[in-house]
């Protein structure tokens, strides 16, 4: 029995490890890193805090952006195409502390759209 339940376990183990292989991480943000469309090293980053998800929502209308179906935004980045300079707009950690997020829009302003597949 006890051969029986150790082959048993080696078996799920090695399956799971097979399956999980092929598959990208996801972070805590639900995202995963595809490929940068350009990579900044030295960049000058501004950041506005938001009171709250009305303001959240006029600033992304402001900046052309929406929101995915169904889906609050907690934070986005405005890049400059043509100098190293980036504002990220986040809900106020006073507010809401969601570290991910900031964390997430920083990557774009050193990789530009880097999850180009994922909403």
């Amino acid at each position: 029995m006890f051969k029986k339940f150790t082959i048993g376990i080696i078996t799920i183990f090695t399956l799971f490890f097979i399956v999980s292989c092929g598959q990208k991480k996801l972070a805590a943000d639900g995202y995963y890193f595809e490929k940068e469309t350009f990579t900044r090293n030295d960049i000058q980053v501004s950041i506005v805090l938001v009171k709250n998800q009305e303001e959240m929502t006029k600033l992304l209308a402001e900046h052309n952006r929406t929101a995915a179906s169904g889906k609050e935004v907690a934070a986005f980045s405005v890049l400059e195409i043509n100098e190293p300079k980036c504002t990220i707009y986040m809900i106020d950690p006073k507010i809401s502390y969601q570290p991910e997020f900031i964390g997430h829009e920083l990557v774009h302003c050193m990789y530009g759209d880097w999850h180009q597949s994922q909403p």
